[in-house]
């Protein structure tokens, strides 16, 4: 009778300890997908990010694109000489941001518009009609056109 009781303990004991270790492998694969998802997000935003600087330095309106240093920020100027007006690309407290405003006039910090967040955006002008950007995720190369 003692043993079908020690039986019984260790029968009970196996379970809890199987459901211990399936319970574990759920917890950690719940994490590693998350990460997984986080780190996938991060990569999607930075590529829309790019994408966007792409667009921005390759529009019609582009007569003149530079890499300047403005207000203590390094910044990409996308001039539209025919309007007077530019467009500004900079990296600002973790995200790239870009603000619109007459041509030489000042960053406007508080006004300008979040394109997304970035725990890197250098931006350098190589050659006259090539500009790298290097990010979180490596650098890019754009060619202006």
């Amino acid at each position: 009778m003692e043993r079908s009781g020690a039986g019984g303990v260790l029968r009970s004991l196996t379970v809890a300890v199987l459901f211990l270790v399936i319970l574990l492998l759920v917890v950690f694969s719940a994490r590693a997908y998350q990460y997984a998802v986080d780190v996938q997000e991060r990569n999607d935003e930075m590529r829309a990010v790019l994408s966007y600087v792409v667009t921005a330095v390759n529009a019609d309106r582009a007569s003149r694109v530079s890499v300047e240093e403005r207000d203590g920020l390094r910044v990409l100027v996308i001039r539209d000489e025919a309007a007077g007006t530019e467009q500004r690309i900079f990296f600002d407290d973790g995200s790239v941001r870009e603000d619109y405003g007459l041509t030489g006039s000042g960053i406007d910090r508080k006004g300008s518009s979040e394109i997304g967040k970035a725990e890197r955006f250098d931006i350098t002008l190589v050659k006259e009609d090539l500009v790298r950007i290097d990010t979180d995720l490596g650098s890019s190369y754009v060619h202006i056109h």
